[in-house]
């Protein structure tokens, strides 16, 4: 994937962040895990909620990765949905054997490691980014990134999508300024 640049000397032209206010985004989940908790039948809720977690932190990781083909995030993110999904499908079965019991109890323990694995290393690529490619001062601090991860990113990332639509639409006060610093 070769980045294209606008004029010799100037930065590439990587693509804007998701533009999804954050609220919207809890909201959406928010409404999902509603809507599966009422309508879904008990065996699959675990797995369905799985499905809509994952998807965003899938979808974002698949965002890096056209940042930064080389980002780490994108192959650990694929390694934690199917050690999720794996997981939320075996507890599906009813009644499952004792054996059967020992493998969902150490897939949940290899998911939260691999999730919160997942989750610093988005926050790495992310910081990778907007400090060395597009020098904007971007800082995640490691408290938030564990406590409100994908929420916390996309605060983030909308500030940054804002920040270059006004810089894009010749709105900004000064064009040399960086959004944190």
């Amino acid at each position: 994937m070769e980045l294209q640049t606008t004029q010799p000397g100037a930065l590439p032209d990587y693509p804007a962040p998701p533009s999804i206010r954050p609220f919207t985004l809890f909201l959406v989940w928010f409404i999902l895990a509603c809507l599966i908790e009422q309508y879904a039948p008990e065996p699959y809720r675990e797995l369905l909620n799985s499905l809509v977690v994952g998807g965003w932190a899938l979808y974002l990781c698949l965002w890096i990765r056209r940042l930064d083909p080389d980002c780490k995030c994108a192959f650990w993110c694929d390694v934690y949905l199917v050690v999720e999904i794996a997981c939320a499908s075996l507890t599906i079965r009813q009644h499952p054997s004792q054996g059967l019991q020992s493998l969902i109890v150490a897939l949940g323990i290899g998911s939260g490691v691999l999730g919160i694995a997942t989750i610093f290393l988005i926050r790495y690529d992310l910081q990778k980014h907007y400090n060395e490619r597009e020098p904007i001062g971007l800082h995640l601090g490691p408290v938030k990134t564990l406590l409100f991860s994908f929420l916390y990113f996309q605060s983030k990332l909308y500030e940054i999508a804002e920040f270059k639509r006004r810089q894009a639409a010749g709105i900004s006060e000064d064009p040399s300024r960086t959004l944190f610093r």
